[in-house]
């Protein structure tokens, strides 16, 4: 099944669609003529997406009619567009088009990632979720891959990921995929007390403190042959760190004031959002440690990484608060453009907090508020002012400064294209061996 690209002369449509066959999506791309044929359309042919940019809905309604007139009436047509209003989408939907969305921008990444969000969402991308996690992003998939390879071991397994990421879920998803008894512990280690912490975790004999009336079986013992998972290791005390090494490493575990060794048999979990190398060189971590668990890594994307998943996640979102409160809320038309002019720090948990808050404010015939969704995404433009060169003509020489703008100029567009250099390759309108010349020099520069 293949979706089929239109697009205008002067947009970069051979970008936009080689990011999509990335992503997952089987594409055929045609430059929008006077003259289409319709024999050159793949068989068989699951929808049709049409970009265009340009003001105007009449000039937007005739290409319309141009592509719906190509694939016939049996197929959807996807107009990807500037924001219209309610009356213009009423014309372009009498001229074919099938759904209306509009990216962020028109950079090759900004409307990839909102034709993707959609083609995830329908179904045209899978899987799309993976237990209780949502998303059919290429970050996700991956994922989801690595979890099943990392499942069945016994080796402890290290989370990674800024907060909201959803860390918990994946620790859940590798224990439920284990095929372990059903015993999954949870222990978000800053909520026990510091001075509690050891004894918490790897229990006590009776007397070792005061107040120690009775032995106590530690967290991780409790666990029998589960899986324990350990939330924001990076905040453990050096101690503490020192007796999950030895249980890690020999698989014993020593009650706080015994001097025997009981066998740990659960299987290990832990996560946190810092950065662990850098908390070694702080002398905040051990390395011994560090070196212990890093082997069998997950890196969680954050959201800004992955937005193509946004409608899924929202689409889930919604369908929770519904079952909760047993409503029939959804999103008005063209609700999910507004999520994707975000880079949502909060990650997963911010989104899921801002549809709940929006559908809290759902009107009486059901529609999620519009303006809760703005509101809550509107942020402060980033100013031009930071692409501006400064120099001072009476120290700088042209050189300088036209040096001193080329290295901007590719920091930026890596920095945009998240370190992808095919993608920076494209933008920069540089052939391959100039780009890389042109990195090199200035590295040595």
């Amino acid at each position: 099944m293949t979706v089929a690209l239109f697009a205008a002369p002067k947009l970069p449509l051979s970008l936009i669609a080689d990011t999509l066959r990335g992503g997952g999506v089987e594409v055929a791309s045609f430059v929008l003529t006077s003259s289409p044929q319709a024999n050159k359309l793949p068989q068989p042919l699951t929808e049709a997406v049409l970009i265009a940019n340009e003001a105007g809905v009449v000039n937007i309604g005739e290409q319309a009619e141009q592509v719906r007139e190509l694939i016939g009436r049996d197929k959807s047509l996807v107009l990807c567009i500037p924001q219209t209003t309610p009356s213009d989408r009423q014309i372009l939907q009498e001229c074919g088009a099938s759904e209306i969305v509009t990216p962020q921008s028109w950079h090759a990444e900004h409307v990839t990632e909102r034709l993707l969000g959609r083609m995830i969402q329908n179904g045209l991308v899978k899987p799309s979720r993976y237990g209780r996690i949502y998303g059919g992003s290429t970050q996700m998939r991956e994922l989801y891959a690595n979890i099943a390879t990392l499942a069945p071991l016994s080796d402890p397994v290290l989370i990674l990921g800024e907060t909201g990421t959803g860390k918990e879920l994946v620790a859940r998803e590798l224990h439920e995929r284990s095929g372990r008894p059903k015993t999954y512990l949870p222990i978000n280690c800053p909520e026990i007390q510091l001075d509690l912490l050891s004894s918490e975790l790897f229990g006590h004999a009776k007397g070792a403190f005061t107040g120690a009336d009775k032995a106590r079986t530690g967290l991780i013992a409790a666990a029998g042959d589960g899986t324990v998972f350990l939330d924001e290791i990076g905040e453990l005390d050096l101690q503490s760190q020192a007796k999950l090494l030895r249980v890690l490493e020999e698989r014993v575990i020593r009650r706080v004031g015994s001097n025997d060794y009981e066998e740990v048999k659960a299987r290990i979990v832990l996560a946190t959002n810092r950065d662990l190398g850098e908390a070694c060189e702080e002398g905040k971590f051990r390395r011994d440690l560090f070196e212990r668990i890093r082997g069998f890594r997950l890196n969680l994307p954050a959201l800004r990484y992955r937005k193509a998943d946004i409608p899924t996640l929202v689409d889930h979102f919604i369908e929770e608060y519904n079952d909760e409160y047993k409503t029939d809320h959804r999103l008005p038309v063209g609700g999910l453009d507004y999520l994707f002019h975000y880079d949502w720090p909060g990650n997963i948990r911010e989104l899921r907090g801002v549809v709940r808050k929006a559908a809290a404010y759902a009107d009486s015939s059901g529609l999620i508020s519009s303006l809760v969704l703005q509101e809550s995404v509107q942020t402060k433009k980033v100013s031009s002012r930071q692409n501006v060169l400064p120099f001072d003509p009476a120290t700088d020489s042209w050189r300088d400064v036209v040096n001193r703008a080329q290295s901007n100029y590719f920091r930026a567009l890596l920095e945009y294209t998240n370190g992808n250099r095919e993608i920076a390759i494209k933008l920069s309108g540089l052939s391959r061996s100039q780009f890389f010349q042109k990195l090199k020099d200035l590295l040595e520069d």
